[in-house]
């Protein structure tokens, strides 16, 4: 039992120092993270695929890859669906079919993604239906911001799990997509640019029907799409670099791109205005972005420890029916 429980603390020195071995990026703060799987872009609620979708996006597990090799589609019976595969945005692979999909058919989308530090992977399978060709969007939609506010939210820093309160002025923007973009949502990723440069972005589905970002803390960007601030009064010394806007007037810029359609969808604008001159609120509460907010989810040079918990636990239950038969 004693051996066990010494390959435990060894596996866990090692997850714990391998985020320090990994290459330091400008924006990422998360580990490579297989926890999740590969996933496929498709519509969350079982909804029919256009059947003249330009290509079908298999998104690898966090910053690692998708093997393209076993990318592939098949109908209910299993016969193979003629296609090619290409590398798509953010590592992804995409399967383009030579022919569009039938209408009323079920289709098996298979993939198996590469993990470097977690080990083999199984290959995973996701089913849909074909629907009805639909005209190619030409517009996204509308987009909003909120009445600037004063809040207390958390400065994540470029390459640990760690974060900082600062105080500062904030907005959310609201997205409304066009009707047309709807039922190509999966396979739109996106980008927010300030003033021309770039602040966040979002794998394929990152905004819903809804415009909602539901699923941040699986981006390697340290800031929310959509929640944008400054950060007011003096710097806090054990602040990380907090990438934040300047006080005063700017522009924020959403750009959809539909995955191999070879279309341009004209991006969407608003003007906001953050002046770190209002009063904060007595009780600030648990602001977009705040401490509540995913926490450690997207940290970078080293392991959560609810994720070095999430690798251990598997290792543990297999030392106990050793030591237990």
């Amino acid at each position: 039992m004693h051996g066990y429980i010494w390959k435990l603390a060894t596996a866990g020195m090692f997850l714990l120092g391998m985020g320090a071995l990994l290459p330091s990026s400008a924006h990422a703060c998360v580990a490579p993270n297989c926890l999740r799987g590969t996933r496929f872009a498709l519509p969350a609620d079982g909804g029919a695929v256009p059947a003249n979708l330009p290509g079908l996006v298999t998104v690898p597990p966090l910053l690692e890859s998708v093997d393209p090799t076993t990318v592939r589609l098949l109908q209910d019976d299993g016969t193979p669906v003629p296609a090619s595969v290409t590398a798509g945005a953010h590592q992804t692979q995409v399967l383009v079919p030579d022919a569009p999909l039938v209408p009323g058919t079920l289709y098996r989308l298979e993939a198996k993604g590469v993990c470097h530090f977690g080990g083999p992977q199984e290959t995973e399978a996701k089913t849909f239906t074909a629907g009805p060709a639909l005209p190619l969007p030409t517009t996204l939609g509308s987009l909003t911001a909120e009445t600037p506010q004063r809040t207390t939210f958390a400065v994540y820093g470029d390459s640990s799990c760690g974060n900082t309160q600062a105080e500062g002025d904030t907005t959310t923007l609201h997205f409304t997509p066009s009707p047309e973009l709807v039922p190509f949502l999966p396979w739109v990723h996106w980008t927010v640019e300030v003033d021309g440069e770039a602040w966040s972005y979002a794998k394929h589905g990152g905004l819903t029907a809804t415009g909602e970002n539901p699923d941040t803390h699986l981006y390697e960007y340290n800031r929310r799409l959509m929640f944008l601030y400054t950060v007011c009064g003096e710097s806090n010394p054990t602040m990380p670099p907090t990438r934040g806007l300047t006080p005063g007037r700017h522009q924020a810029t959403l750009k959809g791109t539909l995955e191999h359609a070879n279309l341009t969808l004209p991006p969407v604008s608003v003007d906001f205005e953050l002046t770190c001159a209002q009063k904060p609120p007595e009780q600030p509460g648990d602001e977009p972005g705040g401490a509540s907010d995913h926490s450690c989810s997207q940290a970078g040079g080293g392991l959560s420890a609810l994720t070095l918990l999430a690798t251990l636990r598997p290792w543990r239950r297999r030392a106990t029916r050793r030591a237990n038969p």
